[in-house]
């Protein structure tokens, strides 16, 4: 299976975002296109594909980023993620 690599973009642009007001926009971005990215390979009848696996890992690495640096006062974040890529 060849895979798909639009998601890797946007999660690379919000990995390297230094702006802290684009950061949440870049980060919601990636995680979306990952988002729809599974959606595709479910439709498919793939579910625990090579490409799934790394979305998984870039899911969690945009939710620390989210946590540690897109905080507000009392320190909740400004948008929390769900995850629904199989592991």
């Amino acid at each position: 299976m060849k895979m798909n690599h639009s998601w890797q973009k946007l999660y690379r642009e919000a990995l390297l975002e230094v702006q802290a007001e684009r950061l949440q926009e870049r980060i919601e971005a990636a995680e979306t296109t990952i988002q729809q990215r599974n959606e595709e390979l479910q439709q498919q009848g793939v579910y625990a594909s090579e490409e799934q696996a790394a979305m998984a890992d870039a899911l969690r690495a945009l939710r620390v980023l989210a946590q540690s640096e897109c905080q507000i006062p009392g320190g909740l974040a400004l948008h929390p993620m769900k995850s629904s890529v199989a592991p």
